[in-house]
């Protein structure tokens, strides 16, 4: 018996750990698939009505915590997850303005337990918050995070779906890593805005590809939107409505931020407003 390590560790990498290397035969397992979808769900009940601190304070709450994912370097999957919780904690539960901030703390906090390797720390989140926010709160608030979430955490995310759609599509080894890169980008985007919480992870994970094939054109129009779209529905038998409306409202979404993309992920946000 012989074991095989893929993992490749870089000599400057500060003994931050690596992921493993991808399993082809977990990937191309129909089941794989299927025990997703049938564990998927929306982040909020579609038909629920948003409250107002969803409206107008979520944008500039997402805004900022996905900068602090971004300046700890957290895995793409962190911050999609943790906007999952605040969205199903908001939608059940009344959360004053000024306690939004610590509920972001807290669903990073939870959120990077279960998707990265190296967890954040509850004190260097504080830190960001420039102290408004203190380690007993987050500790406190992580037991109440989890038992109004019933303790139901391990949620099925649309990069969930990435692999096994990515193999299905006739791309070379670099066209794959660059549509990964610009997909886990729109996944990242969908979750700063509100009205795709009300989509199914898959959905969100079709029209990210979607978007990112036909933008990078690595195809070379071989298949039109609809055409993608319709052969990833095949792949995981969803709802073609559902798609083409999730897609549709991802391609206003990116023309109306990605003219100027450094802004989208790095404009600046003033912890004030979260505390108004």
């Amino acid at each position: 018996m012989e074991l095989i390590c893929h993992e490749l560790v870089e000599p400057d990498s500060s003994f931050r750990p690596v992921r493993a290397f991808r399993d082809a035969v977990l990937i191309r397992d129909s089941r794989v698939c299927q025990n997703l979808l049938s564990s998927e769900r929306p982040s909020i009940k579609p038909g629920t009505e948003p409250t107002d601190e969803q409206r107008y304070v979520r944008p500039i709450l997402t805004g900022w915590m996905l900068q602090v994912c971004e300046d700890q370097k957290c895995e793409e999957e962190v911050f999609p997850l943790a906007v999952h919780y605040l969205d199903r904690y908001m939608s059940q539960n009344a959360v004053r303005r000024c306690r939004l901030q610590l509920l972001g703390c807290v669903c990073m906090f939870l959120a990077s337990k279960l998707r990265e390797s190296v967890p954040l720390s509850a004190a260097k989140l504080c830190v960001y918050t420039d102290h408004a926010v203190t380690l007993p709160e987050i500790l406190q608030w992580e037991v109440l995070l989890v038992s109004r979430l019933d303790w139901d955490l391990a949620a099925v995310l649309p990069s969930d779906f990435l692999e096994p759609l990515l193999q299905t599509l006739p791309l070379s080894a670099e066209d794959t890593a660059s549509v990964r890169r610009h997909m886990l980008s729109y996944i990242a985007l969908s979750s700063t805005e509100l009205k795709f919480s009300v989509f199914p992870p898959s959905a969100v994970a079709c029209s990210c590809l979607t978007a990112a094939v036909i933008r990078l054109d690595v195809l070379k129009n071989e298949f039109g939107p609809d055409g993608l779209l319709q052969l990833l529905r095949d792949v995981l038998n969803a709802d073609m409505v559902s798609l083409r409306s999730c897609f549709s409202s991802l391609e206003e979404t990116i023309d109306q931020v990605l003219p100027s993309p450094p802004e989208l992920l790095r404009s600046p946000v003033q912890v004030q407003d979260l505390t108004l």
